[in-house]
């Protein structure tokens, strides 16, 4: 697949050689030119790779790559900074705030586009992106546990699942399914915040949530309440008056299903309680069936010391 390309770049003519030199090299690109814009392009399409000039006017580069960090959905966003100036000091503080690389102007352009090339390739082996909902996928996700794990952070994992949420796929199709899948995504990342919490997306209607050992359960308030929010608006107007929908249950029979909701399992990850990423996650995933036999959207926190 054909990698994609953001340039910010507020030199229009400079962004224009840099376009016409990706789209050369077989990348798909676009652009803006300021790092306000660049903010909205980024967050209603997807990019392997921006190439960012730090030196722009109003919110610098510097700005818009802490605002791209600080979302879940593009935290692992690789970023190449242009940079008119070799100030060490300046790459030092990118570098060590995640950015891939840095390339000074006048650049070469052959130097250039090896530079882009081993970025993309360096992110598309160590990353993996839900294609529907954008958060980081199942490689990323145990990457950033057992990063943890082995820094001895004390954290805790909370496991996301929608509940019946078969049944409402059977019953409104694919497409209404993934509207749902999306909202629980969008949902997580804005009770998430800006803080430095990890989202990420197992695959279906699963949902993984890192965050600090002492905010988990009004995280998880703050995801049930919104997930119940919203999702009566994706049912049709006569499922939603009369609050439960009939289709087929897994032996076939006809049964009614009350409106989706969301059930968390909540671990706490102190330094030595688990080996690994897999050992932690299948714990939560044990919490959250607790959770799942209670009334409505619920959580249930994992008491358990070793």
């Amino acid at each position: 697949m054909t990698a994609r390309v953001l340039v910010v770049e507020d030199d229009e003519a400079t962004r224009g050689a840099l376009r016409a030199l990706l789209d050369d090299a077989g990348y798909q690109s676009d652009g803006a030119p300021d790092g306000e814009s660049a903010v909205g392009v980024i967050r209603d399409s997807r990019f392997d790779l921006v190439l960012l000039d730090l030196g722009l006017p109003g919110m610098s580069g510097a700005d818009l790559h802490r605002q791209v960090r600080q979302d879940p959905r593009t935290r692992f966003l690789p970023i190449v900074f242009l940079t008119a100036h070799s100030d060490r000091q300046a790459k030092l503080e990118q570098l060590e705030a995640g950015a891939e690389d840095f390339i000074t102007k006048p650049y070469d352009a052959d130097e250039l586009l090896a530079r882009v090339g081993a970025a993309v390739r360096r992110s598309s082996g160590l990353r993996s992106v839900n294609p529907l909902s954008g958060l980081p996928g199942n490689p990323t996700i145990t990457e950033e546990i057992e990063s943890r794990l082995a820094r001895g952070d004390h954290f805790t994992l909370l496991y996301v699942d929608i509940d019946r949420f078969k049944e409402f796929n059977d019953h409104y199709g694919f497409t209404r399914g993934d509207s749902v899948i999306t909202m629980l995504a969008e949902v997580l990342v804005q009770v998430a915040g800006a803080e430095q919490r990890f989202v990420g997306h197992i695959g279906g209607d699963d949902f993984v949530l890192l965050a600090r050992a002492d905010e988990a359960e009004s995280l998880a308030e703050g995801i049930t309440r919104r997930f119940d929010e919203r999702i009566r608006a994706l049912y049709d107007a006569e499922d939603r008056a009369r609050g439960w929908i009939e289709a087929r249950d897994r032996r076939g029979r006809l049964r009614r299903f009350p409106v989706a909701t969301v059930s968390i399992g909540i671990v706490n990850v102190p330094p030595g309680r688990f080996k690994g990423a897999t050992a932690a996650a299948r714990a939560a995933a044990e919490v959250k069936e607790v959770a799942k036999r209670m009334p409505g959207s619920a959580w249930a926190v994992d008491r358990r010391r070793s």
